[in-house]
């Protein structure tokens, strides 16, 4: 299986982060879910997770600034079936770190 990417070291401990180098400051993953996303302090001006989505609403909003990024930098590194189905649903299994164990790429076919 495939490392997973390198985690911004400003994004708070849990399943969603920024990966490292992969931010371009567009600010749409702050506009999604600025309760949960901000950009560092730093020079080089990274988005990171600043906290980790807790409820149903949080979780939504963490979803739409995945699909929102620019480079897809935003990713999900958990192993929730539930979250990682529906990201999958989203056409989003490219910022995943793990498969789901059921086969939602055939699913994903016909949500199209």
């Amino acid at each position: 299986m495939k490392e997973p990417p390198v985690r911004y070291s400003e994004n708070s401990q849990g399943d969603f982060y920024v990966e490292n180098d992969a931010c371009m400051r567009c600010g749409a993953p702050e506009f999604e879910a600025p309760d949960l996303i901000d950009h560092s302090k730093t020079e080089y001006e990274h988005c990171y997770f600043k906290k980790q989505p807790e409820t149903p609403d949080e979780l939504e909003r963490a979803i739409c600034a995945m699909s929102v990024s620019c480079i897809a930098g935003l990713r999900y590194g958990g192993k929730d079936e539930k979250i990682l189905k529906r990201l999958y649903e989203e056409g989003l299994e490219n910022e995943c770190d793990h498969k789901p164990k059921g086969r939602f790429d055939f699913l994903k076919k016909f949500l199209k």
